[in-house]
């Protein structure tokens, strides 16, 4: 019996317009009534995925949210369940690792807003913000003070200078939680840190088994949730190949009622 569905955001939830579809919004609402948490598990912040759950009806401190791809998991009024950060000497890091890559951009996900050192902003980089609802705060090298924490680093960029910096990656980040979420985007987390280790970790304070949790994903930074044994796994249509292949079952894609389909199948059968 499941008891749990956590759905990524872009490429799953949301259809192509950044809307929900009807059919999906119908039976996401119909499992909240019938007891099932549905948590979703995003690369955002809370302020960027609370509109898409208050459209849901799924609002209070009794529900939760897999953010920042596990960085952070939050009640749906900010109360702080688990958060894993990054300090000063990883910040300094990561920005030399931009230097090494001209044309990349570098930004810092806090809790409510992101930090960047790049004074001209990519168009990636201002939609993040604006989906987000997390404003830019722009700063100076000098001006990040040494107790600086971030939960998550995102460097974007066009897709064939991403592809070569990651074929050029230093050796230590593979201490991080390293995915491609978007053709434009890498993701860093801390190592602890993943999306399937934060639905995992949220199931087990509700007292949920993984057995009885199901997830729908589309891209790399979903892969987590996919490589945990017990869960029920979804892989929207418009997945890519690795996710289809890690999956229990390929519903239609994002703009076709993916999540609708897969729910009425295997709950409300």
């Amino acid at each position: 019996m499941i008891k749990l569905i956590a759905v990524d955001l872009d490429g799953t939830l949301l259809q192509s317009d950044n809307q929900i579809g009807a059919e999906t919004k119908e039976i996401l609402q119909k499992a909240d009534q019938a007891g099932i948490k549905v948590v979703p598990a995003s690369g955002r912040p809370l302020p960027g995925v609370i509109p898409y759950m208050q459209e849901l009806g799924i609002t209070g401190d009794h529900n939760y949210a897999v953010l920042y791809n596990g960085g952070l998991v939050q009640s749906f009024i900010g109360n702080v369940l688990i958060s894993h950060q990054f300090d000063y000497e990883e910040f300094k890091k990561f920005v030399k690792l931009e230097k090494q890559n001209p044309g990349v951009n570098l930004h810092f996900m806090k809790e409510h807003d992101y930090w960047t050192l790049d004074r001209k902003l990519s168009l990636k980089m201002a939609k993040m913000s604006f989906l987000s609802g997390a404003p830019f705060v722009i700063k100076d090298f000098d001006e990040v003070p040494t107790d600086f924490h971030f939960i998550k680093a995102e460097y974007t960029g066009p897709e064939g200078k991403l592809d070569k910096m990651g074929k050029n990656f230093p050796a230590w980040l593979e201490n991080y939680n390293v995915a491609r979420s978007d053709p434009l985007i890498w993701e860093i987390n801390k190592r602890e840190a993943s999306k399937g280790k934060g639905v995992h970790q949220l199931a087990q304070k509700l007292g949920i088994k993984d057995s009885e949790v199901m997830v729908f994903g589309d891209q790399g930074n979903d892969l987590s949730m996919f490589e945990i044994p017990e869960f029920k796994k979804i892989a929207m249509g418009n997945a890519i190949s690795e996710i289809k292949e890690k999956a229990d079952y390929v519903t239609r894609s994002n703009d076709e009622a993916g999540i609708a389909v897969a729910i009425n199948k295997f709950i409300f059968n």
